[in-house]
Parts: structure tokens; sequence; C-alpha cells
């Protein structure tokens, strides 16, 4: 859906964090004393509701910096780990790091230091610095999952109590810790009802490829049934809302080879963006048949143009068996 995704992946870095350091690193290698003379202080709110704010910072001996700020949904970012994560998701050696307390109404605060990205020589590795920042939505949305994506990959899966994480209202992804596996499940909610039958579509059908396709029988485990599944028996009612899950719900099954070293990233953020996914789908969907329906009627147009009115009362044009024509006065 940007540049680094392909076609309905959605990239892990924030465009919004990666132009704003890339226009201050260039500022600082062209020497732009007028735009780092201005403070900069620019907010965004990006897809699912994540807010996101850049503010310029000079450090002692002049140094250029920006603080790269994003907020959390509720409990995401309790405990040292889900910060230590973030660090070793973010953080670049000294060019990057975690700040001890994040800046005010945000609940993690990354400090870029820009001077030391303009003085690098290789171009390769300043970007792989900025990337890495940018994945800070990531790091930070990812934590609640990660935590037991990790656990399940580190002891094998235990019974644990129903957790969640609510990305925003209307919004919550369940997560049920299991032996031997964790169920994550998605109530899918949708405001206009048409979108709600297009996702109903195109979810039976993306639950059918997972048990057709013999390429996709290491996959994660998809379902998609229209009443609440027993893993969410233990999920507050307020939360749960079963009268206005109109797209039923669907749910992944995660076993430890899909959270090792190399793949838990990767799962974590395909998993966190699963709804995004859908609605791109159903935009997507919609876009297509529309256009479709605008190239129909051009077409019917256009024939109708071509079409000449005949006179009744004129001469009429005639065929014969064979072929041939006259004209009956």
């Amino acid at each position: 859906m940007d540049r680094d995704g392909a076609h309905g992946e959605i990239s892990r870095a924030s465009p919004f964090i990666r132009d704003v350091l890339l226009a201050r690193v260039r500022a600082v290698r062209a020497g732009d004393a007028e735009t780092l003379a201005e403070p900069l202080g620019a907010h965004a709110i990006e897809f699912d509701d994540v807010r996101l704010a850049a503010s310029s910072v000079r450090e002692e001996k002049g140094k250029d910096a920006v603080d790269v700020s994003v907020g959390a949904p509720p409990g995401a970012m309790d405990g040292a780990r889900a910060r230590a994560d973030a660090e070793a998701l973010c953080a670049s050696g000294t060019a990057t790091r975690v700040r001890d307390k994040a800046n005010a109404g945000y609940d993690l605060t990354l400090r870029v230091d820009v001077s030391e990205l303009a003085a690098m020589e290789s171009e390769a590795a300043r970007m792989e610095v900025i990337e890495r920042a940018a994945r800070v939505r990531s790091a930070v949305y990812g934590a609640k999952l990660r935590a037991h994506l990790r656990a399940l990959g580190e002891t094998g899966g235990t019974e644990g109590a129903l957790d969640w994480h609510t990305r925003r209202p209307g919004e919550t992804m369940f997560i049920k810790p299991q032996k031997d596996q964790v169920t994550v499940v998605f109530p899918m909610r949708f405001e206009d009802a048409r979108d709600a039958v297009i996702a109903t579509q195109f979810l039976t059908h993306f639950a059918e490829v997972r048990r057709t396709q013999k390429d996709l029988s290491t996959a994660p485990a998809v379902s998609y049934i229209k009443t609440p599944p027993l893993e969410l028996k233990e999920a507050p009612e307020e939360l749960l809302n079963v009268a206005a899950t109109n797209g039923g719900y669907v749910s992944f099954v995660l076993f430890k080879r899909h959270v090792a070293e190399d793949r838990l990233e990767s799962t974590v953020w395909n998993i966190l963006t699963f709804h995004a996914f859908v609605s791109f789908h159903i935009k997507y969907s919609k876009a297509y048949w529309h256009s479709r329906m605008r190239n129909k009627v051009e077409s019917w147009l256009s024939i109708l143009k071509r079409a000449k009115k005949s006179d009744p009362n004129g001469p009429k044009k005639m065929t014969t068996a064979s072929g041939r024509t006259f004209v009956r006065k």
C-alpha cells in the first residue's frame, strides 16, 4: 500500500517519520541554516489512528536532533520488556535511542541524532537507521502480541487468560494463549452494511483458500464463523459487543514455527494489520466495480450516439434469402 509493501501489504516503516527525518538530514548536509533555525513541530495520525509526532531538539555542541514520539494503546507499553523490545527494534547505536521519559501526551519517544546521521558517509547505512526509527509504530503497537508470541516460542505455549488489544474504538484484537499455540480472534465490525456483505464474501474465500492450496499448508490456520468462537467466552461484553459485529469472527491459530526468531516480527505485523488489510480490499473491490460500471455506461452511450433514427414512412431496405438487398418503395 506504500512504496515498501507488496499489493495490499502495509509497510512497517511510517512514511511520515521517514520523510521528516530525511528532510532534516538533507537540511543539515546542505547547511540550510534557515530551515534548521525554524523549530520543527509536526504531528500526524496514520492508519488505525496511530498518533505520531516529530519535534526538533538542539543538543550540546550545536548538534541537531529530532524526537520521534508515538502514542500506544492502553497497556501496550507496560513493563520493561516492551521498552527493551522497542529499543532493540528501533535504536541504532548512538544515532537513535529510546528516551527514559516519553514526551508529554505520548508513550514512547526516540531521540534521533540528525547531525550524526548527516555525517555518515554511507547512504545505505543512513537509510537503514532512518528505516529502523520509522518502524517505531510497529514496535509499540505490536508490543502486547509480541510478548505472547515470544512466550510461545520460548516455552512452547501454556494455557493463559484471555488478553486483548484495542487499537481504536470498535476494533479489538483478542489473544488467547493455549497449550502449543496462540489463537488471535478479530471481531469484524463495519459501519456500512454493504461493506459487511463484501467482507463476508472475502473472508469466506480467505479462510477456504488456506484449506485448499497445498503451498499454504504451513501458514497459520484460519477460520471464519458468524458467531463468537469458544476462545471469547471470557471476553467482557462491552468489548465483545456481539450486536455490532456484523462481519463475523476471524481466528488465526499460531504455532511455534510461526514465531521463530527470523519470522516473529513479520508475523506480529501481518496479524496486527489484518483489519486494515481487509478494509483495503473492500475499498479496492468497490473501486474496481465502480470502474467497470463506468466503462459499461460509456460503452452504451457510445452505441446510442452511433445509432441513427429511421424514418417510418421512408423506403425500407430489405434482404433476400441469398443475401442480396433491395429497397421497397
